[in-house]
């Protein structure tokens, strides 16, 4: 080596310098996402939250049906009430992780760009209020929880939503039936047009 030869290449390029296992973690993370995309868009997902959402708010309704009934005829101390009340407090809770798993993963999917949509920002304030309630219903928060039940309903208009989007998927898959049959039917009529001429 001559005093003129450089001890590293001064050509190389952060690209030629990156690492192996940070392309595989980019890759795999890449590939997550796409996967993660198209579960948050499958019509499969959308009908499971549809479910989740009239569960959560049949055991909601449940729970105020049951606490307003026990009291107004003074039977709120029966053996039965508690154990009630207190498995529809857990089918809550364990609806508000499903919930809030479904909000991460659509962000994850999606970005920050999902929040851009207001639709998409309030139900997001929605579940995670949701979810702190029933995490600390126990005490100060049982007042602040009776107006949240009232938010908690709002997800009837996520399944407005969800109907909403599955309607358009139905209108897009019709839309390429109809684009279809046009390009068909345009092809048959040129060979008939073809045959008529002879």
């Amino acid at each position: 080596m001559g005093d003129n030869t450089p001890l590293l290449d001064q050509n190389t390029s952060h690209e030629d310098q990156r690492s192996p296992a940070r392309e595989a973690w980019t890759s795999n993370y890449h590939r997550a996402r796409k996967a993660t995309v198209r579960l948050m868009n499958s019509r499969a997902k959308h009908w499971v939250v549809l479910v989740l959402i009239i569960l959560d708010v049949a055991g909601i309704l449940t729970d105020i049906f049951i606490a307003l009934i026990t009291c107004e005829i003074g039977i709120e101390d029966d053996a039965w009430v508690t154990p009630t009340r207190n498995g529809l407090t857990i089918f809550s809770l364990s609806l508000s992780c499903i919930f809030l798993v479904e909000l991460l993963l659509s962000v994850f999917a999606d970005g920050f760009g999902y929040f851009k949509s207001y639709l998409h920002s309030f139900d997001a304030f929605v579940i995670v209020v949701g979810f702190a309630i029933d995490l600390f219903e126990h005490n100060i928060a049982e007042e602040i929880a009776s107006l949240i039940v009232i938010l908690r309903l709002w997800r009837f208009v996520k399944i407005v939503d969800e109907f909403s989007v599955e309607a358009s998927e139905q209108t897009e898959d019709l839309r390429k039936r109809i684009e279809d049959l046009e390009t068909r039917n345009a092809d048959l009529e040129a060979q008939l047009s073809h045959y008529s001429h002879r």
